[in-house]
Protein backbone atom coordinates (compact mmCIF):
# COMPACT_ATOMS: atom_id res chain seq x y z
CA UNK A 1 0.00 0.00 0.00
CA UNK A 2 1.34 3.43 -0.97
CA UNK A 3 2.30 5.84 1.78
CA UNK A 4 0.42 9.03 2.61
CA UNK A 5 3.33 11.07 1.23
CA UNK A 6 3.15 9.19 -2.07
CA UNK A 7 -0.59 9.83 -2.38
CA UNK A 8 -0.08 13.53 -1.60
CA UNK A 9 2.60 13.78 -4.25
CA UNK A 10 0.54 11.92 -6.83
CA UNK A 11 -2.49 14.13 -6.14
CA UNK A 12 -0.35 17.26 -6.51
CA UNK A 13 0.43 16.20 -10.09
CA UNK A 14 -3.19 16.91 -11.04
CA UNK A 15 -2.80 20.48 -12.25
CA UNK A 16 -5.99 22.49 -12.56
CA UNK A 17 -6.57 26.10 -13.55
CA UNK A 18 -5.65 27.46 -10.12
CA UNK A 19 -2.31 25.62 -10.05
CA UNK A 20 -1.58 26.59 -13.65
CA UNK A 21 -2.50 30.23 -13.20
CA UNK A 22 -0.56 30.69 -9.96
CA UNK A 23 2.48 28.67 -11.02
CA UNK A 24 2.09 26.11 -8.25
CA UNK A 25 4.41 23.13 -8.61
CA UNK A 26 4.11 19.56 -7.41
CA UNK A 27 4.28 18.88 -3.69
CA UNK A 28 8.05 18.65 -3.25
CA UNK A 29 7.72 18.34 0.51
CA UNK A 30 5.73 15.15 0.00
CA UNK A 31 8.31 13.99 -2.53
CA UNK A 32 11.10 14.53 -0.01
CA UNK A 33 9.13 12.66 2.67
CA UNK A 34 8.67 9.49 0.61
CA UNK A 35 9.75 6.26 2.29
CA UNK A 36 12.40 4.28 0.36
CA UNK A 37 9.89 1.86 -1.16
CA UNK A 38 7.91 4.70 -2.79
CA UNK A 39 10.79 6.67 -4.28
CA UNK A 40 11.16 4.64 -7.45
CA UNK A 41 7.39 4.56 -8.18
CA UNK A 42 7.28 8.35 -7.73
CA UNK A 43 10.27 8.73 -10.05
CA UNK A 44 8.46 6.54 -12.59
CA UNK A 45 5.40 8.81 -12.42
CA UNK A 46 7.46 11.89 -13.20
CA UNK A 47 9.57 10.32 -15.94
CA UNK A 48 6.47 8.94 -17.67
CA UNK A 49 5.39 12.53 -18.37
CA UNK A 50 8.45 13.17 -20.60
CA UNK A 51 9.00 16.70 -19.24
CA UNK A 52 5.63 17.93 -20.49
CA UNK A 53 5.71 20.76 -17.96
CA UNK A 54 8.26 22.77 -15.96
CA UNK A 55 6.91 21.04 -12.84
CA UNK A 56 8.20 17.70 -14.13
CA UNK A 57 11.64 19.24 -14.59
CA UNK A 58 11.57 20.69 -11.09
CA UNK A 59 10.63 17.29 -9.67
CA UNK A 60 13.38 15.51 -11.61
CA UNK A 61 15.93 17.94 -10.24
CA UNK A 62 14.55 17.44 -6.73
CA UNK A 63 14.82 13.64 -7.07
CA UNK A 64 18.40 14.01 -8.29
CA UNK A 65 19.12 10.34 -9.03
CA UNK A 66 21.32 9.39 -11.99
CA UNK A 67 18.22 8.34 -13.88
CA UNK A 68 16.39 11.57 -13.04
CA UNK A 69 19.35 13.69 -14.13
CA UNK A 70 19.51 11.76 -17.40
CA UNK A 71 15.87 12.69 -17.98
CA UNK A 72 16.65 16.26 -16.97
CA UNK A 73 19.20 16.45 -19.80
CA UNK A 74 16.66 15.02 -22.23
CA UNK A 75 14.27 17.82 -21.17
CA UNK A 76 16.52 20.27 -23.05
CA UNK A 77 14.63 19.01 -26.12
CA UNK A 78 11.17 19.12 -24.55
CA UNK A 79 8.32 20.48 -26.63
CA UNK A 80 7.54 23.07 -23.95
CA UNK A 81 9.99 25.98 -23.93
CA UNK A 82 9.11 26.55 -20.28
CA UNK A 83 10.36 23.03 -19.57
CA UNK A 84 13.49 23.48 -21.72
CA UNK A 85 14.54 26.66 -19.95
CA UNK A 86 13.74 25.20 -16.54
CA UNK A 87 15.94 22.20 -17.39
CA UNK A 88 18.78 24.38 -18.65
CA UNK A 89 18.70 26.55 -15.53
CA UNK A 90 18.79 23.56 -13.23
CA UNK A 91 21.53 21.79 -15.17
CA UNK A 92 23.54 25.01 -15.15
CA UNK A 93 23.23 25.25 -11.36
CA UNK A 94 24.52 21.70 -11.11
CA UNK A 95 27.44 22.58 -13.43
CA UNK A 96 26.17 20.00 -15.91
CA UNK A 97 25.78 22.48 -18.77
CA UNK A 98 28.58 24.64 -20.13
CA UNK A 99 28.21 28.24 -21.27
CA UNK A 100 28.12 27.41 -24.98
CA UNK A 101 25.27 24.96 -24.43
CA UNK A 102 23.43 27.50 -22.25
CA UNK A 103 23.89 30.13 -24.94
CA UNK A 104 22.44 27.82 -27.60
CA UNK A 105 19.38 27.06 -25.47
CA UNK A 106 18.70 30.77 -24.93
CA UNK A 107 19.27 31.81 -28.56
CA UNK A 108 17.08 28.99 -29.87
CA UNK A 109 14.32 29.82 -27.36
CA UNK A 110 14.34 33.52 -28.27
CA UNK A 111 13.40 32.55 -31.83
CA UNK A 112 9.99 31.23 -30.84
CA UNK A 113 9.17 31.93 -27.21
CA UNK A 114 5.86 33.66 -26.42
CA UNK A 115 4.21 34.97 -23.28
CA UNK A 116 2.36 31.65 -23.00
CA UNK A 117 5.43 29.50 -23.52
CA UNK A 118 8.58 30.37 -21.67
CA UNK A 119 9.13 34.04 -22.43
CA UNK A 120 9.52 35.20 -18.82
CA UNK A 121 11.93 32.35 -18.03
CA UNK A 122 13.86 32.83 -21.27
CA UNK A 123 14.41 36.55 -20.70
CA UNK A 124 15.42 35.91 -17.09
CA UNK A 125 17.93 33.27 -18.22
CA UNK A 126 19.26 35.64 -20.88
CA UNK A 127 19.80 38.24 -18.16
CA UNK A 128 21.89 35.74 -16.21
CA UNK A 129 23.96 34.72 -19.27
CA UNK A 130 24.31 37.84 -21.47
CA UNK A 131 26.92 36.48 -23.87
CA UNK A 132 27.65 38.42 -27.08
CA UNK A 133 25.49 35.97 -29.05
CA UNK A 134 22.60 36.36 -26.59
CA UNK A 135 22.83 40.17 -26.76
CA UNK A 136 22.94 40.07 -30.54
CA UNK A 137 19.87 37.82 -30.66
CA UNK A 138 17.96 40.08 -28.27
CA UNK A 139 18.71 43.08 -30.43
CA UNK A 140 17.49 41.19 -33.50
CA UNK A 141 14.33 40.17 -31.63
CA UNK A 142 13.63 43.81 -30.80
CA UNK A 143 13.09 44.42 -34.53
CA UNK A 144 12.21 41.03 -35.98
CA UNK A 145 10.75 39.10 -33.02
CA UNK A 146 7.12 38.16 -32.49
CA UNK A 147 4.56 40.57 -31.05
CA UNK A 148 5.07 39.25 -27.51
CA UNK A 149 8.81 39.64 -27.27
CA UNK A 150 9.86 42.76 -29.17
CA UNK A 151 9.17 45.30 -26.41
CA UNK A 152 10.80 43.16 -23.73
CA UNK A 153 13.80 42.26 -25.90
CA UNK A 154 14.43 45.95 -26.57
CA UNK A 155 14.18 46.77 -22.87
CA UNK A 156 16.49 43.94 -21.85
CA UNK A 157 19.19 44.64 -24.43
CA UNK A 158 19.09 48.32 -23.44
CA UNK A 159 19.76 47.24 -19.85
CA UNK A 160 22.48 44.75 -20.74
CA UNK A 161 24.44 47.44 -22.56
CA UNK A 162 24.19 49.78 -19.59
CA UNK A 163 21.54 52.08 -21.01
CA UNK A 164 19.05 51.58 -18.19
CA UNK A 165 18.99 50.61 -14.54
CA UNK A 166 16.84 47.44 -14.74
CA UNK A 167 15.71 44.86 -17.31
CA UNK A 168 12.51 46.82 -17.93
CA UNK A 169 13.14 50.40 -16.86
CA UNK A 170 9.79 52.19 -16.70
CA UNK A 171 11.52 55.51 -17.25
CA UNK A 172 12.01 54.35 -20.86
CA UNK A 173 8.62 52.68 -21.29
CA UNK A 174 7.36 55.04 -24.05
CA UNK A 175 10.52 54.28 -26.03
CA UNK A 176 10.23 50.52 -25.56
CA UNK A 177 6.56 50.50 -26.56
CA UNK A 178 7.51 51.70 -30.04
CA UNK A 179 8.89 48.20 -30.65
CA UNK A 180 5.37 46.86 -30.21
CA UNK A 181 3.97 49.00 -33.00
CA UNK A 182 2.28 47.32 -35.95
CA UNK A 183 4.00 49.87 -38.18
CA UNK A 184 7.39 48.50 -39.17
CA UNK A 185 8.70 51.96 -39.93
CA UNK A 186 8.05 52.97 -36.32
CA UNK A 187 9.83 49.83 -35.12
CA UNK A 188 12.76 50.40 -37.46
CA UNK A 189 13.19 53.97 -36.29
CA UNK A 190 13.15 52.80 -32.65
CA UNK A 191 15.63 50.05 -33.51
CA UNK A 192 18.08 52.50 -35.06
CA UNK A 193 17.68 54.74 -32.02
CA UNK A 194 18.34 51.79 -29.70
CA UNK A 195 21.48 50.83 -31.64
CA UNK A 196 22.75 54.39 -31.30
CA UNK A 197 21.99 54.45 -27.59
CA UNK A 198 23.95 51.26 -26.91
CA UNK A 199 26.74 51.89 -29.43
CA UNK A 200 26.07 48.88 -31.67
CA UNK A 201 26.12 48.86 -35.47
CA UNK A 202 22.59 48.19 -36.80
CA UNK A 203 22.04 44.88 -38.56
CA UNK A 204 18.67 44.99 -40.24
Amino acid sequence: MASEAFEKFRQSMNIGYYEWHDGIGYDLNALAALPPEDRLPAEDLVIARHAADWRDVEALDHIGSDRALHELKKALLAQSLDARIEAAERLARRKLLDESAIEKVIVDALDRTTILDGMVKTLSFATAYPTPAVRSKLLSCALHGNDDIRVHAAALVHFLYGGSSEPFDWAFRPFYLQFGSEDRDVRRSAYLDLCAKIGVEPRE
